[in-house]
């Protein structure tokens, strides 16, 4: 059995601490990206496909299956991409004169929400465009966006949520921002905040993908 065989094998079976440490240690051996998905998560929804028939229906064996193939890729292929992306800005930003990065962008997931590809790439793409980005990672609090955008004199918050019961936290930056003495700009994103008018976040802007983020940031004045 191959290793990325063996990874399949280990998600079907639903050991998703097994499965999350495989995924690891294919990555350390140089196993992209690719082969982790294709020979290793989508093997093992194939080989899953028999337990979902209506004379064999396995719903147990279905959510620990699942729940391995989630943790793989939020733990071990979102954070591998992340990295990728963190590469790629990083040797954008080793081209670019650090005077001409007048803006800074704090971006974070909102409290009691980890997910974080979609922001990484909000903030990836800020980077490569020029704007200097604070990525405060996820489950942050509406405080520590305020502490960051004061310590880091930041023009704009940007601030994610997937999940619709964390946006009451979203309404709270302002408020302390306005309590610190600073006016950012407040920028909403994520599935969750899609749903609903700026004006319930009190954001500036509720963005509806990557670059409809990006082109608000940039057609923001810069600092003087």
């Amino acid at each position: 059995m191959s290793n990325v065989a063996e990874l399949a094998r280990l998600v079907e079976a639903g050991e998703n601490v097994k499965a999350v440490a495989e995924a690891e240690r294919l990555f350390l051996s140089g196993v992209s990206v690719q082969n982790i998905l294709t020979e290793g998560l989508v093997a093992a929804l194939r080989a899953l496909s028999h337990k979902c028939t209506t004379e064999n229906f396995q719903l147990l064996d279905v959510l620990l299956a699942s729940r391995a193939m989630v943790e793989v890729i939020d733990q071990v292929v979102a954070q591998e991409i992340e990295n990728g992306m963190d590469r790629i800005a990083a040797m954008h930003e080793a081209r670019m004169d650090g005077d001409n990065c007048k803006k800074t962008l704090v971006i974070g997931t909102i409290e009691g929400d980890v997910h974080d590809l979609g922001k990484h790439l909000v903030a990836t793409v800020s980077r490569i465009s020029g704007i200097r980005v604070v990525n405060l990672g996820k489950d942050v609090p509406p405080q520590a966006f305020v502490d960051a955008a004061v310590r880091e004199r930041a023009h704009i918050i940007g601030v994610s949520s997937l999940m619709t019961v964390c946006l009451p936290s979203i309404n709270k930056i302002r408020p302390l921002a306005e309590k610190s003495g600073i006016s950012p700009v407040i920028v909403a994103g994520g599935a969750a905040a899609q749903q609903v008018e700026k004006g319930y976040l009190d954001v500036d802007y509720v963005a509806f993908d990557v670059f409809d983020g990006l082109n608000y940031f940039t057609k923001l004045p810069y600092l003087s």
